[in-house]
């Protein structure tokens, strides 16, 4: 389910993309903010919630498109590029901004400004119970 459309992200003024480009990502960031939250908009009404929560989420989704869109993933398979490649006798070896060691640690599809927009909105609460 798309929680946003192509207008209320053009209103956030991130990164310019055409409709089509945000129609292509827009599912998918979607499905990965449902996750985040406990599909917590699947069983409320986003367009009822509160301002605050919803306007944040709503946030979080254009920063998860964005992302999405700046680094050509759509899958943490597509976000996940070797560090270390070699062609013939030319070897290519990539620091990690996962890791100041330089071990190869996977990098999410997950937009960590995505997860920041939401917190202190009660949407990524883990305990038991919830939030109304």
């Amino acid at each position: 389910m798309a929680y946003l459309t192509f207008e209320e992200y053009g209103e956030f003024k991130y990164t310019e993309m055409t409709e089509e480009e945000f129609n292509r990502l827009i599912g998918k960031a979607s499905d990965f903010m449902d996750s985040q939250t406990r599909n917590f908009y699947q069983f409320k009404n986003i367009e009822l919630d509160i301002p605050f929560r919803r306007d944040k989420f709503k946030r979080a989704l254009a920063l998860q498109v964005e992302y999405m869109y700046q680094s050509d993933a759509t899958s943490s398979y597509d976000v996940n590029t070797p560090q270390t490649w070699s062609i013939g006798r030319t070897n290519v070896s990539e620091a990690s901004r996962y890791s100041n060691t330089g071990r190869n640690e996977a990098p999410s599809i997950l937009s960590d400004d995505a997860l920041l927009a939401l917190s202190g909105t009660g949407l990524l609460y883990r305990g038991l119970g919830g939030i109304n």
